[in-house]
Protein backbone atom coordinates (compact mmCIF):
# COMPACT_ATOMS: atom_id res chain seq x y z
CA UNK A 1 0.00 0.00 0.00
CA UNK A 2 1.32 3.45 -0.94
CA UNK A 3 0.63 6.56 1.15
CA UNK A 4 1.99 9.90 -0.05
CA UNK A 5 4.13 8.04 -2.57
CA UNK A 6 5.77 5.87 0.13
CA UNK A 7 5.28 2.10 0.39
CA UNK A 8 3.77 1.05 3.70
CA UNK A 9 4.24 -2.53 4.90
CA UNK A 10 0.86 -3.60 6.27
CA UNK A 11 -1.91 -6.11 5.80
CA UNK A 12 -4.81 -5.44 3.46
CA UNK A 13 -7.31 -5.38 6.30
CA UNK A 14 -5.39 -2.84 8.40
CA UNK A 15 -6.30 0.82 8.38
CA UNK A 16 -3.66 2.71 6.33
CA UNK A 17 -4.09 5.98 8.23
CA UNK A 18 -5.62 9.36 7.47
CA UNK A 19 -4.79 11.27 4.31
CA UNK A 20 -4.95 15.02 3.88
CA UNK A 21 -8.01 15.80 1.72
CA UNK A 22 -5.92 18.26 -0.27
CA UNK A 23 -3.89 15.33 -1.56
CA UNK A 24 -6.91 13.51 -2.98
CA UNK A 25 -7.25 13.54 -6.75
CA UNK A 26 -10.50 12.85 -8.60
CA UNK A 27 -10.80 11.95 -12.26
CA UNK A 28 -13.55 13.34 -14.46
CA UNK A 29 -15.23 10.53 -16.39
CA UNK A 30 -17.09 10.91 -19.64
CA UNK A 31 -20.86 10.22 -19.53
CA UNK A 32 -21.74 6.64 -20.47
CA UNK A 33 -24.54 5.77 -22.86
CA UNK A 34 -26.70 3.26 -20.96
CA UNK A 35 -28.00 1.73 -24.18
CA UNK A 36 -24.49 0.42 -24.94
CA UNK A 37 -24.10 -1.32 -21.60
CA UNK A 38 -24.44 -5.12 -21.59
CA UNK A 39 -27.05 -6.06 -19.05
CA UNK A 40 -28.66 -9.48 -18.63
CA UNK A 41 -32.15 -8.03 -18.10
CA UNK A 42 -32.33 -6.27 -21.45
CA UNK A 43 -33.28 -9.45 -23.39
CA UNK A 44 -36.38 -9.46 -25.53
CA UNK A 45 -37.29 -13.19 -25.55
CA UNK A 46 -40.45 -13.92 -23.61
CA UNK A 47 -41.45 -17.25 -22.09
CA UNK A 48 -42.91 -18.69 -25.30
CA UNK A 49 -39.94 -17.84 -27.51
CA UNK A 50 -37.36 -18.96 -24.97
CA UNK A 51 -39.19 -22.24 -24.34
CA UNK A 52 -39.62 -22.95 -28.05
CA UNK A 53 -35.90 -22.62 -28.83
CA UNK A 54 -34.77 -25.16 -26.24
CA UNK A 55 -38.02 -27.14 -26.45
CA UNK A 56 -37.36 -28.08 -30.07
CA UNK A 57 -34.31 -30.03 -28.94
CA UNK A 58 -36.46 -31.99 -26.50
CA UNK A 59 -39.52 -32.62 -28.64
CA UNK A 60 -37.56 -33.59 -31.75
CA UNK A 61 -35.83 -36.38 -29.83
CA UNK A 62 -39.03 -38.08 -28.68
CA UNK A 63 -39.38 -40.60 -31.49
CA UNK A 64 -35.83 -41.88 -31.75
CA UNK A 65 -35.24 -41.81 -27.98
CA UNK A 66 -38.33 -43.85 -27.24
CA UNK A 67 -37.39 -46.45 -29.84
CA UNK A 68 -33.86 -46.89 -28.57
CA UNK A 69 -35.01 -46.91 -24.94
CA UNK A 70 -37.57 -49.61 -25.71
CA UNK A 71 -34.89 -51.69 -27.40
CA UNK A 72 -32.68 -51.59 -24.31
CA UNK A 73 -35.26 -51.86 -21.52
CA UNK A 74 -38.44 -53.20 -23.11
CA UNK A 75 -41.57 -52.68 -21.04
CA UNK A 76 -39.44 -51.11 -18.29
CA UNK A 77 -38.81 -48.05 -20.49
CA UNK A 78 -41.50 -45.92 -18.75
CA UNK A 79 -39.57 -46.43 -15.49
CA UNK A 80 -36.38 -45.23 -17.19
CA UNK A 81 -38.11 -42.15 -18.55
CA UNK A 82 -39.65 -41.47 -15.15
CA UNK A 83 -36.19 -41.58 -13.55
CA UNK A 84 -34.93 -39.14 -16.17
CA UNK A 85 -37.79 -36.79 -15.32
CA UNK A 86 -36.94 -37.07 -11.62
CA UNK A 87 -33.28 -36.23 -12.29
CA UNK A 88 -34.29 -33.24 -14.41
CA UNK A 89 -36.59 -31.98 -11.66
CA UNK A 90 -33.71 -31.95 -9.18
CA UNK A 91 -31.36 -30.47 -11.77
CA UNK A 92 -33.93 -27.80 -12.67
CA UNK A 93 -33.90 -26.29 -9.19
CA UNK A 94 -30.11 -26.11 -8.98
CA UNK A 95 -29.66 -24.88 -12.54
CA UNK A 96 -32.38 -22.28 -12.21
CA UNK A 97 -30.91 -20.82 -9.02
CA UNK A 98 -27.39 -20.75 -10.46
CA UNK A 99 -28.53 -19.20 -13.73
CA UNK A 100 -30.53 -16.53 -11.89
CA UNK A 101 -27.53 -15.65 -9.72
CA UNK A 102 -25.15 -15.50 -12.71
CA UNK A 103 -27.35 -14.58 -15.72
CA UNK A 104 -24.64 -14.81 -18.38
CA UNK A 105 -24.52 -16.80 -21.60
CA UNK A 106 -22.35 -19.88 -21.69
CA UNK A 107 -24.40 -22.49 -19.87
CA UNK A 108 -22.64 -24.88 -17.53
CA UNK A 109 -19.22 -23.64 -18.66
CA UNK A 110 -19.86 -20.09 -17.52
CA UNK A 111 -21.40 -21.21 -14.22
CA UNK A 112 -18.46 -23.47 -13.39
CA UNK A 113 -16.01 -20.82 -14.55
CA UNK A 114 -17.41 -18.41 -11.95
CA UNK A 115 -17.65 -20.95 -9.15
CA UNK A 116 -14.76 -23.39 -9.71
CA UNK A 117 -11.47 -23.48 -11.59
CA UNK A 118 -10.80 -23.08 -15.29
CA UNK A 119 -9.80 -26.74 -15.57
CA UNK A 120 -13.17 -27.99 -14.33
CA UNK A 121 -15.01 -25.48 -16.50
CA UNK A 122 -12.99 -26.56 -19.55
CA UNK A 123 -13.78 -30.20 -18.81
CA UNK A 124 -17.48 -29.37 -18.64
CA UNK A 125 -17.21 -27.49 -21.93
CA UNK A 126 -15.57 -30.50 -23.60
CA UNK A 127 -18.27 -32.84 -22.29
CA UNK A 128 -20.94 -30.41 -23.51
CA UNK A 129 -19.40 -30.38 -26.99
CA UNK A 130 -19.33 -34.18 -27.04
CA UNK A 131 -22.98 -34.25 -25.98
CA UNK A 132 -23.97 -31.86 -28.76
CA UNK A 133 -21.98 -33.84 -31.32
CA UNK A 134 -23.60 -37.11 -30.23
CA UNK A 135 -27.05 -35.54 -30.42
CA UNK A 136 -26.35 -34.09 -33.87
CA UNK A 137 -25.10 -37.43 -35.23
CA UNK A 138 -28.05 -39.40 -33.83
CA UNK A 139 -30.59 -36.83 -35.06
CA UNK A 140 -29.02 -36.66 -38.53
CA UNK A 141 -28.88 -40.47 -38.76
CA UNK A 142 -32.54 -40.84 -37.82
CA UNK A 143 -33.51 -38.11 -40.28
CA UNK A 144 -31.69 -39.75 -43.17
CA UNK A 145 -33.03 -43.16 -42.14
CA UNK A 146 -36.60 -41.86 -42.39
CA UNK A 147 -35.75 -40.29 -45.75
CA UNK A 148 -34.29 -43.58 -47.02
CA UNK A 149 -37.59 -45.31 -46.28
CA UNK A 150 -39.29 -42.88 -48.68
CA UNK A 151 -36.42 -42.83 -51.19
CA UNK A 152 -34.52 -46.16 -51.11
CA UNK A 153 -31.70 -44.77 -53.26
CA UNK A 154 -30.52 -42.54 -50.35
CA UNK A 155 -27.46 -43.96 -48.56
CA UNK A 156 -27.77 -43.49 -44.80
CA UNK A 157 -24.00 -43.22 -44.17
CA UNK A 158 -23.17 -40.60 -46.79
CA UNK A 159 -26.50 -38.86 -46.36
CA UNK A 160 -25.76 -38.30 -42.67
CA UNK A 161 -22.33 -36.86 -43.47
CA UNK A 162 -23.73 -34.53 -46.12
CA UNK A 163 -26.52 -33.35 -43.82
CA UNK A 164 -24.10 -32.59 -40.97
CA UNK A 165 -21.78 -30.80 -43.42
CA UNK A 166 -24.61 -28.55 -44.63
CA UNK A 167 -25.51 -27.49 -41.09
CA UNK A 168 -21.82 -26.94 -40.27
CA UNK A 169 -21.52 -24.57 -43.21
CA UNK A 170 -24.65 -22.70 -42.09
CA UNK A 171 -23.22 -22.33 -38.58
CA UNK A 172 -19.89 -21.08 -39.92
CA UNK A 173 -21.72 -18.51 -42.05
CA UNK A 174 -23.29 -17.19 -38.86
CA UNK A 175 -26.91 -18.06 -39.57
CA UNK A 176 -28.78 -17.97 -36.27
CA UNK A 177 -32.09 -19.45 -35.24
CA UNK A 178 -35.26 -17.37 -35.57
CA UNK A 179 -37.44 -17.32 -32.46
CA UNK A 180 -40.60 -16.99 -34.56
CA UNK A 181 -39.67 -19.99 -36.70
CA UNK A 182 -38.73 -21.91 -33.54
CA UNK A 183 -42.22 -21.32 -32.13
CA UNK A 184 -43.76 -22.68 -35.33
CA UNK A 185 -41.59 -25.80 -35.23
CA UNK A 186 -42.34 -26.25 -31.53
CA UNK A 187 -46.08 -26.12 -32.18
CA UNK A 188 -45.71 -28.78 -34.90
CA UNK A 189 -43.68 -30.99 -32.56
CA UNK A 190 -46.14 -30.67 -29.69
CA UNK A 191 -49.11 -31.15 -31.98
CA UNK A 192 -47.56 -34.31 -33.43
CA UNK A 193 -46.86 -35.71 -29.98
CA UNK A 194 -50.38 -34.98 -28.72
CA UNK A 195 -51.85 -36.53 -31.87
CA UNK A 196 -49.77 -39.71 -31.45
CA UNK A 197 -50.78 -39.95 -27.78
CA UNK A 198 -54.43 -39.64 -28.76
CA UNK A 199 -54.20 -42.21 -31.55
CA UNK A 200 -52.26 -44.65 -29.34
CA UNK A 201 -54.80 -44.24 -26.56
CA UNK A 202 -57.71 -44.97 -28.90
CA UNK A 203 -55.91 -47.99 -30.33
CA UNK A 204 -55.23 -49.30 -26.82
CA UNK A 205 -58.90 -49.09 -25.90
CA UNK A 206 -59.80 -51.00 -29.04
CA UNK A 207 -57.11 -53.66 -28.56
CA UNK A 208 -56.45 -54.19 -24.83
CA UNK A 209 -54.88 -57.61 -25.40
CA UNK A 210 -51.81 -56.07 -27.07
CA UNK A 211 -50.83 -54.31 -23.87
CA UNK A 212 -50.90 -57.61 -21.94
CA UNK A 213 -48.78 -59.29 -24.61
CA UNK A 214 -46.18 -56.51 -24.47
CA UNK A 215 -45.93 -56.88 -20.69
CA UNK A 216 -45.26 -60.62 -21.05
CA UNK A 217 -42.49 -60.18 -23.61
CA UNK A 218 -39.02 -61.16 -22.23
CA UNK A 219 -36.44 -58.51 -21.39
CA UNK A 220 -33.24 -58.26 -23.37
CA UNK A 221 -31.19 -58.04 -20.14
CA UNK A 222 -31.82 -58.58 -16.46
CA UNK A 223 -34.11 -55.92 -15.01
CA UNK A 224 -31.34 -53.92 -13.22
CA UNK A 225 -29.27 -53.72 -16.42
CA UNK A 226 -32.38 -52.99 -18.47
CA UNK A 227 -33.22 -50.00 -16.27
CA UNK A 228 -29.60 -48.82 -16.27
CA UNK A 229 -29.14 -49.05 -20.04
CA UNK A 230 -32.57 -47.57 -20.69
CA UNK A 231 -31.86 -44.67 -18.33
CA UNK A 232 -28.54 -43.91 -20.04
CA UNK A 233 -30.14 -43.93 -23.47
CA UNK A 234 -33.12 -41.87 -22.31
CA UNK A 235 -30.77 -39.17 -20.98
CA UNK A 236 -29.61 -38.62 -24.56
CA UNK A 237 -33.05 -37.31 -25.43
CA UNK A 238 -32.93 -34.50 -22.85
CA UNK A 239 -29.67 -32.92 -23.98
CA UNK A 240 -31.59 -29.81 -25.01
CA UNK A 241 -32.69 -29.14 -21.45
CA UNK A 242 -29.55 -27.18 -20.56
CA UNK A 243 -29.43 -25.12 -23.76
CA UNK A 244 -31.69 -22.42 -22.29
CA UNK A 245 -28.73 -21.10 -20.31
CA UNK A 246 -26.78 -20.55 -23.53
CA UNK A 247 -28.99 -17.55 -24.38
CA UNK A 248 -30.07 -16.46 -20.92
CA UNK A 249 -28.97 -12.87 -21.60
CA UNK A 250 -31.43 -12.67 -24.50
CA UNK A 251 -34.33 -13.68 -22.23
CA UNK A 252 -36.46 -11.26 -20.30
CA UNK A 253 -35.98 -10.99 -16.56
CA UNK A 254 -37.47 -13.95 -14.71
CA UNK A 255 -38.06 -16.04 -17.84
CA UNK A 256 -35.18 -18.49 -17.36
CA UNK A 257 -36.71 -20.47 -14.44
CA UNK A 258 -40.02 -20.64 -16.31
CA UNK A 259 -38.22 -21.97 -19.37
CA UNK A 260 -36.65 -24.74 -17.31
CA UNK A 261 -40.01 -25.66 -15.81
CA UNK A 262 -41.68 -25.79 -19.23
CA UNK A 263 -38.85 -27.93 -20.60
CA UNK A 264 -39.27 -30.28 -17.67
CA UNK A 265 -42.99 -30.60 -18.42
CA UNK A 266 -42.17 -31.45 -22.03
CA UNK A 267 -39.71 -34.09 -20.86
CA UNK A 268 -42.29 -35.61 -18.52
CA UNK A 269 -44.79 -35.66 -21.37
CA UNK A 270 -42.58 -38.20 -23.10
CA UNK A 271 -43.40 -40.73 -20.35
CA UNK A 272 -47.09 -40.54 -21.17
CA UNK A 273 -46.21 -40.65 -24.84
CA UNK A 274 -44.25 -43.87 -24.42
CA UNK A 275 -46.84 -45.50 -22.16
CA UNK A 276 -49.36 -45.16 -24.96
CA UNK A 277 -46.99 -46.26 -27.70
CA UNK A 278 -45.77 -49.32 -25.84
CA UNK A 279 -49.35 -50.54 -25.64
CA UNK A 280 -49.46 -50.56 -29.43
Amino acid sequence: IYIDGRAVDMQRYEFPGFVDPSRLRFETLEPVDKSTLHHPSRGCLNEIYATAICGNDLTSSVLYTIGVTATMSGQLAPICLFLVGLVLYLFKSVYGEAGTAIPLNGGAYNLLLNTTSKSIASLAACLTILSYIATAVVSATECVTYASNLCPWIDVYWGTIILLFIFCVLSILGITESAVVAVGIFIVHMGSMVFLIFVAGVYTLQNPSIFAENLRSPLKYDWPLSILFGFCVAMLGVTGFETSANYIEEQQKGVFPKTLFNSWLVSCGRVEHFQNLIQC
